[in-house]
């Protein structure tokens, strides 16, 4: 539960098994023999690269795979339609084979790739393709979108296929080449030629015959790309079950020390950081390198310890795809995935003096293999923390205690022009018939600093501006709960005065808001110190007219895909946009947290406009030209410097519809002419007054948005141009007396530059 606070994913990190390594671990295909034939395809066939390049989708089911010498691979390869694909030659095409070895010493299966080479002193499993220093067979197409590949790699050979120097995974444990025939086996077919649509061909199969005894299917790429889009590895690769074929304990890249990239430790090390929790040996100043690159500064969005987030055997969100094995993390424990994370345990007699972080011997003493992990770490096992469920059970336990309290504004009163509003609230729990919390006795909401309860009033939803609140830079009233409340007519309930007035002539509807997080007693009984993160609520009433509610644009379902339960601001507000949005509004900035003279990135102030803001963290990678070519830098509750720098999206930035409820993301209603329609220009530069934002300067609404992403000198000047009307430093009174701005006429719904054409939005 905390934002990306500096890189996301790994997808947009270049260079060794970046985006491979953002996904998860572990790959198979359901059990099966070997089918006879070429499955040639029930439709339409196309004509050469022509079908190819018009083709949306590909698919390449391997239809047989027979081994008497060099694997011979009969495959079909058609579109989205189902017809067959002709056109395909040997660059197009990429081809492996690996076999999956039962552990000797009770830890998982791993996979070993058949076909490796050397580089650098080093072992890396590889894949026949056409390019110098690689092998590659003969690929025939039989028509139809058929086609048969015959491997230059004789596997059944130790002369034919030699280990390469020196033969031995990172450790130095020797490799095994050695054709296994009883052994379940894999065949992947990777399409990477980036021209058409990427695409891979996995096939199980124990080439002895009979079932597939022994799987590894640990975690699914659909799990993945629900928060990566698409998983895009090495440039083309784009299945994990292809990935875990070159990614095994074979795989190793050489230095002091030897690092492996093993799928199962090379994603744990990646992921595991989460602005709260971070790898031991970052901590301790060894950066998280794989070769040249540095993923020391990725951040996984959510808790790293919701191990369910990617691994299950049964859906555990509409998120997680099932997978055969995908419980593998409770019941099959091993040092290379645990150690991965625990980087500062050591399982020998010592650490190894090449990582001086590795300070903390195993509790459980030496481990010379995995054959006694499950016997302490497996679920069920102990009641303790030995047991891996139980020690990575805390984001769940907390989501947990959070679902006991469900915070209620009964009714609103007294919202006419100069009254004060009177809030009626409550504070229940939903898994006990909705008994109500005493706020004066209750320890959740009487533990000090870990327990707060907030009310908030602002104006109008048609446009968040607070102005007449009283408050600093848009801000609404604020009033704490815990200390103003007063019982209720009705038994569970209290009551809030506002000490500040609707202003006299306010029309409209005014929001208020319920926030806060009781405090729990999950991490230790009794203890009552953490902070849970209770979903946040708001009412709408009219001051004016009848209830008008504000636009929805952000849809919470979908922020939480990636960052499970979306909880800022000390966990007092938590999973309703709605809610941010009256702070976050077009007056609002930082200037109030900043220091006077400035923050360090030279800025007097920054807007915290909603609009503008999310799309800034988003987009805010500066390393990749983003947020003003310099980063977006917020300044937060007590002057905390928030540098949103190094955030990379771990999805298609593009992809507008993956944050965004319907349309919302065009240039359509209100956004046709936003300003005329009451949208608020957002401050860039505060006026005198801290209260009144008049002569605050603003950069019109549209042009706001865009370039909270489109931000380059030639974007900007795109925008200013004359005819497009985008104004970047008015007053609200000078927006509306302009020219308007004219997006829509090119970027509106159906016209020829469509924001949902130009961003590819499906």
């Amino acid at each position: 539960m905390t934002m990306c606070v500096r890189a996301c994913g790994a997808a947009a990190v270049l260079g060794l098994a970046a985006l491979l390594a953002a996904c998860g671990g572990g790959g198979g295909s359901p059990a099966g023999a070997p089918l006879t034939g070429t499955a040639p395809p029930t439709s339409g066939i196309s004509t050469g690269t022509a079908g190819l390049s018009a083709a949306t989708a590909l698919n390449i089911t391997v239809t047989q795979v027979t081994i008497g010498g060099p694997p011979v691979v009969n495959f079909v390869v058609t579109n989205q339609a189902g017809q067959g694909m002709t056109g395909l030659v040997g660059s197009d095409l990429r081809f492996n084979i690996a076999k999956l070895v039962p552990s000797a010493g009770g830890g998982p299966a791993d996979w070993q790739n058949y076909i490796n080479r050397a580089n650098g002193g080093a072992v890396q499993g590889t894949q026949e393709r056409v390019a110098t220093g690689y092998s590659f067979g003969t690929l025939v197409g039989l028509g139809g979108g058929a086609y048969t590949y015959t491997f230059a790699t004789d596997i059944t050979s130790p002369t034919a296929n030699p280990c390469p120097a020196p033969c031995t995974d990172a450790g130095g444990k020797a490799l095994d080449l050695s054709y296994a025939s009883a052994l379940t086996h894999r065949v992947t077919i990777q399409q990477a030629n980036s021209a058409y649509p990427l695409a891979s061909g996995v096939f199980d199969w124990v080439p002895a015959g009979g079932p597939l005894v022994t799987q590894r299917n640990v975690v699914d790429t659909a799990t993945c790309n629900s928060c990566h889009a698409q998983l895009q590895a090495h440039g083309t690769r784009v299945d994990t079950r292809l990935c875990v074929t070159c990614h095994n304990p074979g795989s190793w890249v050489a230095g002091a020390p030897n690092t492996t990239v093993d799928f199962k430790a090379l994603v744990h090390r990646i992921h595991y950081n989460d602005g709260g929790l971070a790898l031991p040996s970052v901590i301790a100043g060894t950066p998280n390198t794989v070769g040249s690159t540095d993923f020391s500064a990725v951040t996984f969005p959510q808790d790293v310890r919701n191990c369910a987030r990617c691994h299950s055997a049964a859906p555990a969100s509409t998120v997680t795809t099932a997978t055969a094995q995908g419980n593998n993390w409770q019941q099959v424990p091993s040092r290379a995935a645990c150690g991965a994370c625990h980087d500062n345990v050591y399982f020998g007699l010592a650490g190894d003096p090449a990582r001086p972080y590795q300070t903390q011997a195993h509790s459980g003493g030496v481990q010379a293999d995995d054959s006694n992990c499950a016997n302490c770490h497996a679920a069920g096992k102990f009641s303790g923390l030995q047991d891996i469920v139980v020690a990575h059970s805390l984001p769940t336990r907390l989501k947990a205690a959070a679902a006991k309290f469900s915070l209620n504004i009964v009714s609103v009163t007294s919202t006419t022009p100069g009254a004060k509003p009177v809030v009626t609230f409550s504070v229940t729990d939903p898994t006990n018939g909705n008994a109500p919390y005493d706020i004066a006795k209750s320890p959740a909401f009487t533990a000090g600093a870990n327990s707060t309860l907030s009310l908030q009033i602002g104006w109008t939803t048609a446009e968040f501006n607070n102005t007449g609140s009283g408050q600093a830079w848009g801000q609404p009233v604020t009033i704490n709960a815990l200390t103003t409340a007063v019982p209720g007519t009705a038994a569970g309930t209290y009551t809030v005065t506002s000490p500040v007035a609707v202003p006299v002539g306010q029309t409209g509807t005014l929001r208020v808001l319920l926030d806060g997080h009781p405090a729990g007693a999950v991490t230790t009984a009794g203890s009552y110190t953490d902070r849970l993160a209770v979903t946040s609520v708001f009412k709408d009433v009219a001051v004016s007219g009848s209830v008008v509610a504000r636009r929805v644009v952000v849809d919470i379902a979908k922020c939480n895909v990636c960052h499970d339960s979306l909880s800022l601001h000390g966990n007092n507000r938590s999973n309703e946009p709605q809610v941010c949005a009256v702070c976050h509004n077009p007056n609002a900035t930082d200037a109030v947290m900043r220091p006077a003279a400035g923050g360090v990135d030279g800025k007097a102030e920054e807007a915290i406009d909603f609009k503008t803001m999310i799309h800034g963290i988003h987009a805010g990678q500066a390393s990749n030209g983003g947020f003003r070519n310099k980063g977006l830098v917020i300044y937060g509750f007590g002057g905390s410097v928030n540098d949103f720098s190094g955030v990379v999206f771990p999805g298609q930035l593009n992809n507008c519809a993956a944050c965004h409820a319907g349309n919302s993301y065009q240039i359509t209603g209100l956004w046709a002419a936003p300003v005329a329609g009451g949208i608020l220009g957002t401050t860039i530069a505060s006026g005198a007054s801290t209260t009144d934002p008049a002569d605050n300067l603003r950069i019109s609404p549209t042009a706001a948005v865009c370039s909270s992403c489109h931000d380059g000198v030639a974007d900007r000047a795109h925008m200013q141009d004359p005819g497009n009307g985008g104004n970047f430093s008015a007053t609200q009174a000078a927006l509306l007396a302009g020219p308007a701005e004219g997006c829509v006429l090119c970027h509106g719904s159906g016209a020829i530059f469509d924001v949902q054409t130009v961003h590819g939005v499906k």
